[in-house]
Order: structure tokens, then C-alpha cells, then sequence
């Protein structure tokens, strides 16, 4: 069976013993884009999918309550570039009367879902353009564009590209909902059901064993991670592995009812 997880840090940690103790399961790396896209054409059995993009996707594939990330204050942010002569609120009408774009890391991304809704709830239309996410940071360095929405590692680099902090959009969408962010699952193509309580466990098992065995998958998450440090990839997993990775139990699943709600709502489903 295929698994197609990306190769940031909470996943590679999250999955490792899944992928390193048996043969059972074949790994993909790629970018949280590109699986989305995947998956639209049932790519992979076992998938790591934007939340906003399974939504799309239920007529071929069913959320699992393990190995997803959900969680508080790790939610996506809205920068701006050290080039824009406004600021905040002043550079967001800028944008709308200029229709230039804001960067978004992916069309199916949650990211750019909670963007979307925010600046809907903020009576604005404002253009959104994709682009890898870890290519947006020296976009707006180099001054290309004028704000992005971050995700993963750059919520801790940032700053160093000179760029400012527009809105936390996971702040935004908690203190609306009340609920945690529901940013990426797993989830198990249809065709294959049968399996999703045995599936569900042994990811349960490979994150309980990362847990108590902190030490045994650094050297394979290093390897998989972008030129990031060991203090970065170690941020990186305390932000985005948490209890609801184990379980995203009830609270988990009314999120991802809220999600759902708030994007028909907005018109995004």
C-alpha cells in the first residue's frame, strides 16, 4: 500500500516506525499541493490531505481519526513584505484597489480556506495566487509580491525574510469557533474500508513508539527535512503533534464539521 505523507517533520516523525518496522507500506514524499492534487484522481490508498481538500474529496476517501494535524496557535499567518509602504489593515484595502495578489500555498490548502473566509468576513476581494510554499518568504523578500500566507517551518523564519505579521489566521478562526485549527489528515481511499480500524491503530502505534522513543527517527526526519536545524525540526513537531494526532477525537470532528459549515458558507464548497 502506498503512503503518501509529506516530508515535513510531524509527518516523518508521526510515520516512521509505520514506514521503517515493515514492508507493508510504500512511502511518497511530496509537497501538501501536490497530494491534494493527487488524490482528486484516487492516486494513493493512504494519504496526507489539506483538511479543505478532503472535504472535496469524501466521495473517494474517508478522513481516519489518527496522524492528522489539528491543534491551537499553530495555525497559518498572514504576512506582509518589508516592500509594502502600508501596513496591516492600510495594506490589505491597498491590495483590493490594486487587485494584486496575495500568495497562498497551495488553491486547496486549509491556509488558503481560512484566508479566503477571512477576508470575506472582512467585506474584501482580494486576488489569490499560488505558489510553493516555501518559494513565498523569498518572494516577498525579493519584493515580487506584496503578502502571503505562510505555513509549516516559515511560521518560525519569517522574520528573517524581513517579512511582518498581517493576522495569525489560526487566532482568527479560534476565536470565532472556539474550536482547534484543523489543518491536514489522513486519509484512507474508499475502496479499501475494510481496513480503516487495523490502518487507524498501526498509526496510533508508529506515533505512540515516536513518543516513547524520541531519539530513533531523528537521523530519517533529518533526512527528510528541508535544510532545517535540529532545534527548527524540533519546533516544528512540538507545534504540529499533539494529542489530536493520536486522536482527533469528537472535538476534532466538530472542527471539521465547523470547517465544513464555514467553507459552504463562503462559497468554497
Amino acid at each position: 500500500m502506498k503512503l503518501a505523507i509529506s516530508p515535513c517533520p510531524n509527518d516523518t516523525y508521526i510515520f516512521h516506525r509505520m514506514i521503517t518496522a515493515s514492508s507493508d507500506y510504500e512511502p511518497v514524499y511530496l509537497d501538501i499541493q501536490e497530494l491534494n492534487e493527487n488524490a482528486r484522481h484516487g492516486a494513493f490508498e493512504l494519504t496526507k490531505l489539506s483538511c479543505f481538500a478532503y472535504l472535496k474529496l469524501k466521495d473517494q476517501y474517508t478522513m481516519l481519526d489518527a496522524g492528522g494535524a489539528l491543534g491551537r496557535g499553530c495555525g497559518p499567518l498572514l504576512v506582509s513584505s518589508s516592500h509594502a509602504s502600508a501596513e496591516g489593515d492600510d495594506l490589505l484595502d491597498l491590495l483590493q484597489s490594486r487587485q494584486m495578489p496575495i500568495l497562498i500555498p497551495g488553491q486547496e490548502t486549509t491556509a488558503s480556506l481560512m484566508l479566503r473566509m477571512y477576508i470575506k468576513s472582512r467585506g474584501l476581494g482580494i486576488p489569490l495566487e499560488f505558489m510553493r510554499y516555501d518559494r513565498i518568504l523569498p518572494a516577498l523578500r525579493d519584493g515580487s509580491h506584496l503578502a502571503g500566507v505562510i505555513i509549516h517551518e516559515e511560521r518560525f523564519t519569517y522574520p528573517s525574510f524581513g517579512a511582518r505579521l498581517i493576522q495569525d489566521l489560526g487566532q482568527w478562526w479560534e476565536s470565532a469557533t472556539g474550536s482547534p485549527i484543523p489543518l491536514g489528515l489522513i486519509a484512507l481511499r474508499n475502496d479499501l474500508l475494510d481496513q480503516k480500524e487495523s490502518i487507524n491503530r498501526t498509526i496510533q502505534e508508529s506515533l505512540e513508539y515516536a513518543n516513547t522513543h524520541p531519539d530513533a527517527g531523528k537521523d530519517f526526519i533529518k533526512s527528510h527535512a528541508q535544510a532545517m536545524d535540529e532545534s527548527a525540526i524540533a519546533d516544528h513537531i512540538a507545534l504540529y503533534v499533539n494529542d489530536y494526532s493520536l486522536d482527533m477525537g469528537e472535538e476534532g470532528r466538530r472542527a471539521m464539521e465547523e470547517l465544513e459549515r464555514r467553507a459552504r458558507a463562503a462559497g468554497a464548497l
